[in-house]
């Protein structure tokens, strides 16, 4: 038989505050670990190098973007997709790297894109507005910016506004 020193009631009061300490500790960490991958604290750090404009299809709020690995993710503030109506223009960098066409209006054989706006502002977009973006898009595999525009403080030039183009 065990013979407890402190007493059954402090033992049970010692277990309780261990137990409640590590539920502190494992919730930090997990909050840690997702904060590092939430907007803008992560965004890629470059100049912009795709500038479009088009109609919104979808808009997501705190959208996941998965990359290859499996710690390997970003959450943005807002993930929309748009229907590509003009390819304003691409860096020459990035146009020896995909496939598009300006007079289809598809970048890598699709004729829709999305943009990953990792702004603090909220935005103020509806469902068929036509909007412009300009940012940093990445012809990878295997990152959770592949194959989107990034809209974020850290990407020089990026933007994302509404109104009335082309005139």
């Amino acid at each position: 038989m065990i013979n407890w020193h402190l007493g059954k009631r402090n033992v049970f009061l010692v277990v309780a505050v261990a137990i409640v300490a590590i539920i502190v500790l494992a919730y930090a960490i997990n909050q840690e670990l997702v904060s590092e991958h939430v907007y803008p604290r992560d965004t890629i750090h470059e100049n912009s190098n795709l500038w479009i404009r088009g109609t919104v299809a979808s808009i997501e709020e705190n959208h996941k973007s998965q990359g290859l690995a499996i710690n390997n993710y970003h959450i943005f503030r807002f993930y929309v997709q748009l229907n590509i109506t003009e390819i304003v223009w691409i860096s020459n960098d990035l146009a020896d790297w995909i496939a598009f066409s300006a007079k289809n209006n598809t970048i890598n054989n699709q004729s829709s894109i999305g943009i990953g706006y990792d702004n603090p502002n909220d935005l103020q977009l509806l469902i068929g507005q036509t909007v412009e973006c300009k940012g940093y898009y990445l012809p990878v595999t295997d990152t959770p910016y592949s194959f989107i525009i990034t809209v974020a403080p850290r990407v020089n030039g990026s933007y994302m506004t509404t109104g009335m183009y082309g005139i």
